[in-house]
């Protein structure tokens, strides 16, 4: 098995433009939390985004139909808070497993080459220095993002963030989907996966752009991830921030975390709700 590695935020911001931001989950997922996302440029077209998401604790309840103000009432008695993401720890004991900047730009040369959805990781944790002391984040989910604009018929890689391409929305493609596939339910459809990858179809894993719109005077971009649902019983951290919104020079400002609060009493009619609306959480720094 191999040790925990690290990425020491006051080097990576010694070296690369940081843009940070915090996300509040109430609205999307009725759990009032945090997340910290880190956008790292490791240079103007590439981000490595770090996302600190929140511990839970919880009382998992059983498959049923539930009311929505019922469930809202049920997750507010059952759901055991943590009230940090981070946690103190022994600098000595931890150092040598820090990543270097050059081990950064290798890793993320070898993402921009090859970039996968099973590339998303929680191997890597978040260091922070406050004060004296230093804090390793809980859960750090590590994603790598290009900036390209690359123009249609031409079809960008995945984990591509290209302004330019043609407009899709999630609504759209579940229409087209299931006119060209009656026999087979929407990979984005939480509610009818059943767990098992499609094997007589294929469809291309792609980030499509879905809308723009204006937050705070700045042009924002919103996409979402044409992904399934294919592992009932794990974490699926492959699915990663599903929907995102980006501004350029900002990063990743906002998005959606399904599958990691899907684990915690959130009804699959709920996810779908969000899924099918597009709802994402938007920094608190741009409200």
């Amino acid at each position: 098995m191999f040790p925990q590695k690290y990425l020491l935020l006051d080097s990576i911001k010694s070296k690369f433009k940081v843009e940070e931001y915090t996300l509040n989950t109430k609205e999307l997922y009725n759990i009032d939390k945090k997340i910290e996302v880190y956008n790292i440029f490791v240079d103007p077209k590439n981000i490595l985004l770090l996302s600190v998401l929140p511990k839970l604790e919880t009382q998992i309840s059983k498959a049923g139909s539930v009311d929505y103000n019922k469930l809202a009432k049920a997750m507010e008695k059952r759901t055991i808070e943590k009230n940090v993401n981070w946690k103190k720890i022994d600098f000595e004991q931890i150092k040598s497993n820090i990543l270097s900047i050059g081990d950064i730009n290798i890793l993320s040369s070898e993402w921009e080459l090859q970039n996968l959805p099973e590339k998303k990781t929680f191997k890597y944790q978040l260091v922070k220095k406050i004060d004296n002391d230093y804090y390793v984040s809980e859960n750090c989910l590590t994603e790598f993002f290009t900036i390209a604009n690359i123009q249609s018929p031409l079809i960008s890689p995945y984990g591509t963030i290209n302004i330019v391409e043609p407009k899709v929305t999630i609504r759209q493609m579940e229409e087209i989907f299931k006119e060209r596939f009656p026999k087979f339910p929407f990979p984005l459809d939480i509610r009818e996966q059943g767990g098992i990858r499609y094997l007589d179809i294929n469809f291309s894993i792609h980030n499509y752009f879905s809308k723009e719109y204006l937050i705070k005077g700045n042009k924002a971009y919103q996409f979402w991830t044409l992904d399934g649902w294919w592992y009932n019983h794990s974490l699926s951290e492959y699915r990663g921030i599903d929907r995102f919104v980006y501004i350029s020079g900002k990063g990743i400002v906002g998005g959606s975390y399904d599958f990691y609060f899907r684990k915690f009493n959130i009804l699959k009619t709920l996810l779908w709700d969000n899924i099918i609306n597009e709802k994402v959480m938007i920094a608190e720094e741009l409200k």
